[in-house]
Order: C-alpha cells, then sequence, then structure tokens
C-alpha cells in the first residue's frame, strides 16, 4: 500500500496522483485532438504514444496498488459513503467506462501504428480512425470526469 496522498483526504498517493493525472489529461487530450485537426499527424501521433504509455504506466501501478490494498472497497472503507448505492455506482460506473477506454484507445493505437507508420500520413484508415478516435476521447473524458466524484465519495469525509 502506498503512502497517505498529499490532498489531505483518506486516500493514498497514487490515488492523488491518478486524480493529478486527469487534469492533466482532459487537456491534453484536447491539445491532441486540436492538433490532428490541423492535420499536424506527427505531434497527434507522439502526444497519443506518450499518454498510452504513461496512462498504461499509472494503470499497472493503480491494479498493483488495488490489489495490495486488498480492493477498492477495502480502500474506500473508512468513507462515510462505504457501502452506499452512491459510492457503488460511481465505482461500478467508472470501471465500466475506463475498461470501455482502455479496450477501445488501446486498439486504436496498435492500429494506427500499423495502418499510418511514421512519420504517420493520411491514408484510407483515416476513415476507420477519426470515429474511433472520437469514441476513444470521449470515454476518456468520461473516465476523466467520473473519476473526481469517486474520489470525492470515495475518500474525502
Amino acid at each position: 500500500m502506498f503512502p497517505p496522498g498529499f490532498f489531505g483526504t483518506n486516500a493514498d498517493l497514487l490515488m492523488d496522483l491518478v486524480i493529478v493525472a486527469f487534469i492533466i489529461i482532459i487537456p491534453a487530450l484536447i491539445i491532441s485532438w486540436r492538433m490532428a485537426r490541423k492535420n499536424d499527424h506527427v505531434a497527434h501521433s507522439k502526444l497519443q504514444l506518450t499518454l498510452g504509455i504513461i496512462l498504461g504506466v499509472a494503470v499497472a501501478i493503480f491494479e498493483v496498488d488495488l490489489s495490495m490494498a486488498g480492493g477498492m472497497a477495502e480502500l474506500t472503507k473508512d468513507s462515510a459513503y462505504f457501502g452506499t448505492p452512491t459510492l457503488n455506482n460511481w465505482m461500478y460506473g467508472h470501471t465500466i467506462v475506463a475498461i470501455l477506454t482502455t479496450l477501445f484507445w488501446l486498439v486504436l493505437i496498435v492500429m494506427s501504428m500499423k495502418k499510418f507508420k511514421f512519420p504517420p500520413k493520411s491514408n484510407a484508415f483515416k476513415k476507420i480512425h477519426k470515429p474511433v478516435g472520437i469514441i476513444s476521447m470521449l470515454l476518456m473524458f468520461a473516465t476523466g470526469l467520473s473519476s473526481f466524484p469517486l474520489y470525492y465519495y470515495g475518500f474525502m469525509n
């Protein structure tokens, strides 16, 4: 288990870092989207790969933290909302959206690396990449935005 976080809540250090990461990731996705719209495909792909690697490492550490702590229920046991539908619904909803986000984004990154090569150049795969990219971005927004109420109900008392 990680030491206590820096926000002064019941969250551990990693949970606080995850919240900070989402504060950074959401604007980074908007920047990446703008890069794609301006046809700056090289910068867009570099930023997406960087975000993918950083989030991949963060998710792996997060899963280790959850496993070592005994699960999310154990981490949130001191919450005033522990065991309530409010916390449970945010927990399950966030988890479902996070899994969907991971699947969409991972598939899109792997397919894009194969189809666009490097440096990326527009081709027929753009017809698939654009809508799946928009779905992935919206899912990431949902994942990030749902993390804030989950953090609030799970760790702030």
